[in-house]
């Protein structure tokens, strides 16, 4: 059984700190026996990470490509370019590798040539996340507890870029990553290599600390791109395995009603949201539970609002839902 090479693949963007945060938890890894080296894709950074980077002195082999924010698909793609790993494991700059991650996802590829694999992504466990990030901690984590439970099956679904790894030829076989998608660029990534045949697992002890820095702000604006990105994906890549109307149907009942209530009318929009995103920054936010069901409302109103611009419906978004021969993407010529 010979064990592959690696390349760590990091993207990033404008985040010198956490970035060398990073590295420093590279470091701690390297000389316990797995050689790797790092490529960093610094996408457009205007913060000084190249003059970083350009000090730095590491342990380790480190590549930096630099060039203008093109996103982070393409950053990735510019990486892997510049990758001679193997097997390419996927970080991001904002995640501290535990003891044990790079040997076990390199084991798996060492066994199985077709491999495809997902680590966990956990929140340290001495590090306090506002209510936000915690709420989508504690969905990951649900997610992952079914899949060990046999619930469901390890698949592309869970090829997050956080801590994910698979063969450099397969990556180049489908083409790399996407540059129309903005969020859901690893997904669909992933749903790509299925294509190839590859087989996917899911490593509960492959594990790194993710420490997201993302105002609430920020993080509603993330689910609003999620919303386009993800129909993109079911629509475009593979519209005989998703139905959208599936994915409303199996939303809770509340959270499809307050958001209908709220699509296509600006003002009943903002009213929703203002008063989730002050009930959910709150100084004194109450039991977790009921700032989780806020979480999920505005989760739902954001995202639903993503699709509903993407494909300029609006209200009549609703259309393809009561009529099933309505396409959800209008023909745009």
């Amino acid at each position: 059984m010979t064990t592959p090479s690696l390349s760590l693949i990091v993207p990033t963007h404008n985040r010198r700190d956490l970035l060398a945060r990073l590295l420093t938890g590279i470091e701690r890894q390297y000389g316990r026996g797995t050689e790797f080296e790092v490529v960093i894709a610094v996408d457009g950074s205007t913060d000084g990470t190249d003059e970083m980077l350009a000090g730095l002195r590491t342990a380790f082999p480190l590549r930096v490509v630099s060039h203008g924010h093109g996103g982070a698909a393409a950053a990735r793609n510019a990486a892997i370019a510049a990758a001679s790993g193997d097997v390419l494991l996927f970080v991001d700059d904002d995640v501290i590798p535990q003891d044990g991650l790079l040997e076990r996802h390199l084991r798996v590829h060492s066994q199985d040539p077709l491999a495809a694999v997902a680590g966990r992504m956990a929140p340290p466990p001495d590090h306090a996340l506002p209510v936000w990030l915690a709420w989508e901690a504690a969905v990951i984590e649900r997610h992952y507890a079914r899949i060990e439970a046999g619930l469901v099956a390890p698949s592309w679904r869970e090829f997050w870029t956080s801590n994910a790894s698979v063969r450099r030829e397969h990556a180049l076989a489908v083409g790399g990553f996407d540059k129309r998608f903005k969020r859901e660029e690893d997904v669909d990534f992933g749903y790509r290599l299925s294509t190839l045949g590859l087989r996917f697992y899911f490593l509960p002890d492959a594990v790194i600390h993710h420490i997201p820095d993302k105002t609430l702000e920020f993080w509603l604006h993330q689910l609003r791109e999620r919303g386009h990105d993800q129909l993109i994906h079911r629509e475009v890549r593979a519209p005989s395995q998703f139905s959208l109307v599936e994915d409303w149907q199996n939303r809770n009942l509340l959270n499809r009603m307050l958001t209908r209530w709220c699509l296509g009318d600006a003002g009943r929009t903002r009213l929703a949201v203002g008063a989730l995103q002050r009930a959910i920054a709150s100084p004194r936010p109450g039991a977790q539970w009921l700032q989780f069901l806020l979480c999920s409302a505005l989760v739902n109103i954001k995202y639903w609002s993503g699709v509903a611009e993407l494909t300029g419906l609006g209200n009549a978004l609703w259309r393809p839902f009561e009529e099933p021969s309505v396409a959800v993407l209008p023909d745009r010529g």
